[in-house]
């Protein structure tokens, strides 16, 4: 995978404060690597942690900047997706704590437009906290 210079503001179609990841780490035709940092400004967070279901979010977000990458490479526009659906979805944690570092990495399975499947995984401190199969879909 190669480093990214793009902002993530330019590869979603979301505005913040939905923008939920904070970088893209590296991407190449087959995956995205994506970073998350929990801070006390992280949307969703309740208590110290925000629950771990919201990782689908993470992952969902990842695809989409995957996708608006390869839309402006292509010297296109960014278009609006959506998440049609999760299969064996795992989750080994009950949330993200405050001061961890995610890791999203979502690795292209399937791509026939307008549909695509996506493996994607969550990990903190080399440890997988959660994965799924996501299925996208974008008119």
């Amino acid at each position: 995978m190669q480093a990214v210079s793009y902002n993530i503001e330019d590869l979603l179609y979301h505005a913040r404060p939905m923008i939920l990841i904070d970088q893209v780490e590296a991407y190449d035709a087959e995956a995205i690597q994506t970073v998350v940092e929990i801070s006390e400004d992280s949307p969703f967070l309740e208590k110290d942690r925000v629950p771990a279901y919201v990782g689908i979010e993470y992952m969902a977000q990842s695809i989409a900047a995957y996708s608006g990458i390869k839309a402006l490479q292509a010297g296109g526009v960014v278009k609006i997706g959506y998440l049609a659906s999760a299969r064996n979805m795992t989750l080994q944690t009950a949330g993200f704590k405050i001061g961890e570092k995610l890791e999203i990495v979502a690795k292209l399975v399937y791509d026939e437009a307008p549909m695509a499947v996506f493996d994607c995984q969550i990990n903190t401190n080399d440890k997988m906290v959660a994965a799924a199969r996501l299925n996208v879909y974008q008119p």
